[in-house]
């Protein structure tokens, strides 16, 4: 018996330890991985390249199965991969299908029958039929725009749509569309979708990601404008089965302080609500708000209050450079920050009663290139009975291998405040696949710091203003660093 014990304890000993939970990480790069965390440590267990080159959004299923958005090659076509996922988190990959160019955000409708996805560089919006074993069938629908844009030439060259998310009652799904300046609002039959209205945003604002909120005084949409850097809150009311969306408060993303002097202007971001419904959180790209070296960007923790409205706490850091995407784990203890210019996962330890975290990460995990989605499969329980001190809030830091940056987005930013709700009629296109562009020949201007200079299919200026030069961190895309 003794002898068996011991064999028993080396067999355990040889064994990874991944005690925590699992979590899924999108890039820039090409792989999308599976790491553990466990609260104070984080560990890699398994990479996937299904859905290279851009796996940039992941959507979960439950606790079954993971939608993966991949953008494509520039100028070619993006695609959507489901996976199933295995008993120690690892992703095996179920279908494909190919779409539009830029998919990069994608939602599963409430009923699991089909998947909605964002192309930003196909100009639209795609629907994808799902079966209940996880299995993707080729684009059911698809909806295209050339017109209108907003006023900001160099980001609102056309549509752009930017994120699908499904209203509470499954009954609609809205498109923030950055280039167009509009939240398109389709009405949800079964598993097809119909153009019902549009919601005209704030001119330059750049509607990128929203969220629903089911406050004491209603049902509440925030929605951030990436190149206004602002909040806007909206009433959502079903007017005889209809929905209506009222603005009822505008604030920066950055709240009470001033959004910094640089450029490129720094960019809204993500936003995420705690599980207890109490707080709000909004990452800020490219400002350095914390000195130091590196210095690190910012995002700002806000109090929501009974009747919906925002009220700005204070700014956090971020743990580096470009928080595109972060997210709380659903205990509300946790929160993970992908740091794109970084190539670092930041995890800090939350406090649910005053919403805020320490200037610490509890634990990084160095990434592939441009991690730019991290999602929670489960939470890690409910928060301890033992007191948190400030010593066991900054714990030592363990990280694995580290890569290169990844892109900066260049904005510009508009001063502009709320607007009316508007309806305004459609035009549905037919599905049409992206056109392939040549390379263009003629001279073209120097391309700013941190805008695109090259790449497969790249037809802009290649060459870079003073001061940067041209780097190629993919094969489909070359920066102004």
């Amino acid at each position: 018996m003794r002898f068996s014990t011991k064999i028993a304890a080396a067999v355990l000993a040889s064994l990874p330890q991944a005690l925590g939970v699992r979590l899924y990480v999108g890039t820039t790069s090409g792989p999308l991985v599976t790491i553990d965390f466990d609260g104070t440590s984080v560990n890699q267990i398994s990479t996937d390249s299904n859905a290279t080159p851009a796996p940039t959004w992941q959507t979960l299923v439950g606790s079954s199965f993971l939608i993966s958005t991949n953008e494509g090659p520039w100028n070619g076509q993006g695609s959507v991969v489901s996976y199933s996922i295995g008993s120690t988190g690892q992703l095996s990959k179920i279908s494909s299908q190919n779409g539009l160019n830029g998919l990069l955000h994608a939602s599963v409708s409430p009923a699991g029958n089909f998947v909605a996805a964002a192309a930003y560089n196909g100009h639209g919006v795609a629907v994808y039929p799902l079966s209940s074993s996880g299995v993707l069938s080729s684009v059911s629908q698809q909806f295209t725009y050339n017109t209108p844009t907003g006023p900001v030439a160099n980001r609102q060259d056309g549509s752009h749509p930017h994120q699908v998310i499904f209203d509470p009652t499954g009954k609609f799904l809205f498109a923030n569309d950055l280039g167009a300046d509009l939240i398109r609002i389709y009405s949800v039959n079964g598993a097809s979708i119909t153009e019902y209205t549009t919601i005209k945003t704030p001119g330059g604002s750049g509607p990128r990601h929203g969220i629903f909120v089911d406050t004491d005084a209603g049902m509440v949409y925030y929605l951030v404008g990436e190149m206004g850097n602002m909040v806007t809150a909206y009433k959502v009311t079903y007017p005889s089965g209809g929905i209506s969306l009222t603005s009822f408060q505008q604030v920066s993303s950055y709240g009470t302080a001033t959004v910094p002097a640089k450029n490129p202007q720094p960019t809204a971001g993500e936003i995420q609500i705690s599980p207890d419904k109490k707080f709000a959180y909004v990452s800020n790209r490219g400002d350095v708000s914390f000195s130091g070296n590196p210095g690190q960007d910012s995002i700002s923790a806000w109090k929501i209050n009974s009747d919906g409205t925002l009220q700005f706490l204070q700014l956090l850091r971020a743990g580096g450079s470009t928080p595109r995407h972060f997210s709380l784990d659903p205990s509300g203890q946790y929160v993970a920050v992908a740091l794109a210019n970084t190539n670092r996962i930041a995890f800090f330890r939350r406090d649910a009663t005053t919403g805020l975290w320490p200037d610490t990460p509890v634990a990084t995990w160095s990434s592939p290139n441009g991690p730019v989605c991290v999602q929670w499969l489960s939470g890690l329980g409910p928060t301890p009975t033992t007191t948190t001190t400030t010593a066991a809030q900054t714990t030592t830091i363990r990280t694995t291998t580290s890569s290169t940056t990844t892109p900066r987005i260049t904005t510009t930013t508009s001063s502009v405040r709320p607007t009316t709700t508007t309806t305004t009629p459609i035009v549905q296109t037919t599905p049409s696949t992206t056109p392939v562009r040549t390379t263009t020949t003629a001279a073209q201007p120097a391309q700013q710091k941190w805008g695109q200079c090259g790449g497969v299919g790249w037809t802009g200026p290649t060459a870079c203003v003073d001061g940067s030069t041209c780097q190629a961190l993919n094969p489909y895309y070359s920066q102004c660093l």
